[in-house]
């Protein structure tokens, strides 16, 4: 049963005790007194609790003198009774001797102080050793006289680094402490920032507050030895609380993320108000604080009315700080302690009698044990006496576990474990701690509930933008189908050449304007290509092949349209007496003299201004952990001059082509089947060619959209160019693949000409009647000579059949007669019009022959053998393309 075990656990405990206590000399009223004082900061009675009787000033405030703050410090007598206790009972330490404590009240006083020092030193026996105090002011002066006195002193609670100073050992020789100093914590911060791998941190130190401005100056030092880079170590106090703004901004610009701050828990309020302010909290930010003993932050003691901040933005600003503290309790409790006793018994025990009322009962209950153990190990040296230098060097060879920790001392201060706590959601959670005797650092990520570290400075990624391959594969391949579809475009013209309608648009002219168009996609497919693809040092002759590419591409291309576009504009707007046939051969010399220009800037611009590869640096993109710095790749050449020269002729190039384009626009001739298309093709290139040029000089940063953008609108522009040409001619093959001419064909050019001027007369009001009729009157006169020249015209022809001999003609009479056409002396004036019936003197004929023209009669029209399906028309050319 249940009592049966309990019995059984009992008796056995009990067996154990007595089996330990079996060669101990038992505890006796005649054992030999070693007196100790005991001093803590409230009144006491003569057995050490507290007293009711509070003589203490009203003004007493244990934080101002100790850093750390108790609501209601509980006794301390219980833990030190507990101990003795546990000395006494459960180890033969001190064997033959009593431990007698004399409790005085120092209630933070150096006077009061001094005359508890004095009070016990004149007690016979003479104590070995005072246990206490508590406040700095206390232990400053009695710490300096004990020296004299020859007694040692162990504090419970003191933490002020002016005790572990370079001059510590010469003022406070005999003073040691059980709680762990700010050594502790200094090693525990820098194995922190080493643990996430920081390696720059910025500092913050109180500078009115020795408390933390002392032990921050070790701290910077044992950065340093780690190899860490301190950014800045700035300097806050109560007196220049205005210029902690300007110091976190300063740290902010120096691109401090992770910041280490030693500073009284109001200042450190202060500096996070100011901190929320300028940014500096969230993912990117780390802050690292001294611990306060509390469990989390007491918001409601503040008054945040006069910090200039919310108690919730408080609360954003000190969520997933750090904080580095020394450990009340160890963490392995199993550890078994100088008697039968494991830790977690002990501290169990304390809690059941209700010991821990006061944060420092574990250090009342190991400093008991530190002291027993060192005047144990002294009286072995000294049966008789504690003498006090047997006494100081067992203090500090010290060495033993116990329930805050291994307990041992260097340069008189304790190496303890420093525990290291996260705030998460408004409270401490411990996460790692730090054992000061054997330097080991443990932290448990697992308890950081997906905390990532952020990198301790700005990571600047330095990225060199590139073409994506997705982009350079798309257009490539677009690219190419446009070379296949020049290349069908180019084996149809040449295949079908002599065919009627594709012999009339000028098939050479043709060939180079799919030639041109082949070498601009041949020059996307060169944009596309980087140094990813070529080295660097080839990439000049990149640039310079691109450039060559798409310049004489555009030329070809575009300048052919702009020549037969040129011809149509000449022979339709600007109409003289002595007209002659404009061949392809003048086209082909336009054609050249453009190229010949490009040829010889570009010649020019590679020989003395050759392009290099230039890396361009963009403004940096800040992000939430980084700054991309990127960089573009270009081609750089140091004149713009020829620049300006190529965009000069292509300029006025594509404005005459336009302004040509316009002008031919209402002439629709079957004879030249495509001016049409080509009028439309060059609008086309113009806008793509502005557009595209306007937006690749805006977007020449940003690499991807400058090429999708380019490539487009030199593949669309090419591939609308080449099917506006060649698919209504693919079109004309499928429907009349002999080339057979249709009717009326050789009609069309005349017609052309005579309705090259045909203006739509709009309908007005009454009122417009006039001017109308002066429109009409005026339309009619210029068509009339334009009658008139081609009156002229053809009789030249006529005479020069005369002369070289050839009369066949004269024997058609009869049809000549049936067309309205008689030889014969004029029957008109010599300004009447031929064709109107009257005679006209040549003006380009040293003759003065004459031709009459006169309206067939009727029944001559229907007898002759010349029907109007195949009467020949003198003006109709056998080949257009070669009279146009």
């Amino acid at each position: 049963s249940d009592a049966m075990r309990s019995s059984l656990l009992l008796l056995l405990h009990l067996s154990a005790e007595a089996a330990w206590h079996h060669n101990c000399e038992p505890p006796s009223h005649n054992d030999k007194v070693i007196p100790i004082g005991v001093f803590v900061p409230f009144p006491v009675a003569h057995n050490g609790t507290r007293s009711n009787e509070t003589t203490a000033p009203p003004s007493l405030d244990l934080h101002e003198h100790t850093g750390y703050s108790e609501t209601n410090p509980g006794d301390f007598a219980p833990a030190i009774s507990l101990a003795l206790h546990h000395i006494r009972n459960h180890s033969c330490l001190l064997a033959g001797h009593r431990i007698e404590l004399t409790y005085k009240s120092t209630q933070c006083s150096p006077a009061l102080g001094m005359k508890a020092l004095f009070d016990v030193i004149s007690q016979e026996p003479k104590p070995v050793a005072i246990f206490g105090g508590q406040c700095t002011n206390v232990n400053d002066p009695i710490a300096m006289a004990l020296k004299y006195w020859r007694i040692v002193q162990l504090s419970y609670a003191e933490t002020h680094p002016k005790f572990s100073s370079a001059d510590a050992q010469e003022l406070y020789p005999s003073f040691f402490r059980v709680v762990p100093s700010y050594r502790n914590s200094n090693e525990a911060k820098v194995q922190l920032i080493k643990q996430f791998n920081w390696t720059k941190v910025a500092t913050i130190k109180q500078s009115d507050e020795s408390r933390f401005a002392l032990p921050h100056e070790k701290l910077t030092a044992s950065m340093e030895a780690a190899k860490l880079t301190i950014i800045r170590t700035a300097g806050i106090s109560h007196h220049e609380k205005e210029n902690i703004a300007s110091e976190l901004k300063t740290l902010k610009d120096l691109d401090a993320h992770i910041i280490v701050m030693d500073a009284a828990m109001d200042m450190a309020m202060v500096v996070m108000c100011e901190a929320y302010k300028k940014e500096m909290y969230g993912s990117n930010y780390v802050w690292i604080l001294p611990g306060y003993q509390v469990q989390s932050w007491p918001l409601h003691e503040f008054n945040f009315t006069a910090l200039n901040c919310s108690k919730e933005e408080a609360k954003v600003m000190l969520d997933r700080h750090f904080a580095v503290e020394f450990a009340k309790e160890r963490r392995r409790r199993e550890v078994q302690l100088p008697f039968k006793k494991t830790a977690r018994e002990v501290l169990d025990e304390m809690r059941r009698k209700k010991m821990d009322t006061t944060m420092w009962s574990t250090f009342l209950y190991d400093g008991m044990w530190t002291l027993a153990i060192a005047i144990s190990e002294a009286l072995k040296k000294n049966p008789d006496e504690v003498v006090f230098d047997n006494l100081l060097e067992t203090m500090t060879d010290i060495d033993f576990q116990g329930i805050t920790g291994r307990v041992k001392f260097a340069s008189n201060e304790r190496l303890g474990i420093v525990d290291v706590k996260q705030y998460i959601k408004g409270a401490y959670q411990e996460i790692g701690k730090y054992d000061g005797t054997d330097k080991s650092f443990e932290l448990d990520e697992s308890k950081l509930n997906g905390w990532k570290a952020p990198s301790d400075h700005t990571q600047i990624e330095e990225r060199t933008e590139r073409i994506s391959d997705t982009l350079r594969v798309a257009f490539s391949l677009l690219a190419v189908v446009g070379i296949l579809l020049s290349l069908l475009f180019l084996i149809v013209n040449v295949r079908y050449r002599n065919h009627r309608f594709i012999k009339m648009s000028s098939p050479n002219l043709n060939n180079v304007i799919i030639i041109g168009s082949i070498c601009t996609y041949s020059s996307v497919i060169l944009l596309g290509i980087d140094t990813q693809i070529v080295e660097h040092d080839h990439f000049s002759f990149l640039c310079t092949a691109r450039t060559w590419v798409l310049c004489l591409g555009f030329t070809l291309a575009f300048g052919s349209m702009f020549s037969k576009t040129w011809r149509v504009h000449s022979i339709f707007t600007n109409i003289r007496m002595d007209k002659k046939a404009i061949k392809d051969s003048k086209l082909f010399l336009i054609l050249g003299v453009l190229l010949l220009l490009d040829i010889i800037v570009l010649s020019l611009w590679a020989y003395f201004d050759p392009f290099i590869l230039m890396r361009h640096r963009l403004p940096d993109v800040a992000t939430n952990t980084s700054v991309i710095r990127s960089t573009v790749e270009t081609c750089h050449s140091g004149s713009m001059a020829y620049q300006i020269v190529l965009f000069a002729i292509k300029g006025v190039l594509m404005i005459l082509g336009c302004f040509l384009a316009w002008e031919t626009r209402r002439v629709n001739i079957p004879a030249l089947n495509d001016s049409k298309y080509i009028g439309m093709s060059v609008y086309v290139v113009v806008v793509m060619s502005v557009i595209g040029l306007s937006i690749a000089f805006i977007l020449q940063d940003r690499v991807n959209e400058s090429y999708a953008l380019t490539s487009l609108f030199i593949i669309f522009s090419t591939t609308l160019t080449l099917c506006l040409l060649f698919v209504p001619k693919l079109i004309e093959l499928v429907r009349n693949p002999q080339g057979i001419e249709p009717k009326g064909y050789r009609r069309g050019l005349m017609k052309s000409v005579v309705n090259k001027q045909k203006t739509t007369i709009p309908t007005s009001s009454n009122d417009d009647c006039k001017d109308l009729l002066s429109r009409a009157e005026a339309e009619n006169q210029l068509k009339h000579r334009i009658l008139q020249e081609k009156s002229a015209q053809l009789w030249e022809l006529l005479e020069r059949l005369r002369d070289l001999g050839d009369t066949s003609f004269m024997q058609q009479d009869w049809c000549f007669g049936s067309s309205g056409i008689v030889s014969g002396p004029p029957t008109t004036t010599p300004d009447s019009d031929p064709l109107l019936g009257g005679s006209r003197k040549s003006e380009h004929s040293s003759s003065d022959r004459t031709v009459a023209f006169r309206e067939p009669s009727t029944s001559s029209a229907r007898n002759n053998n010349c029907t109007s399906k195949d009467e020949w028309q003198p003006w109709a050319a056998d080949e257009p393309s070669t009279m146009l």
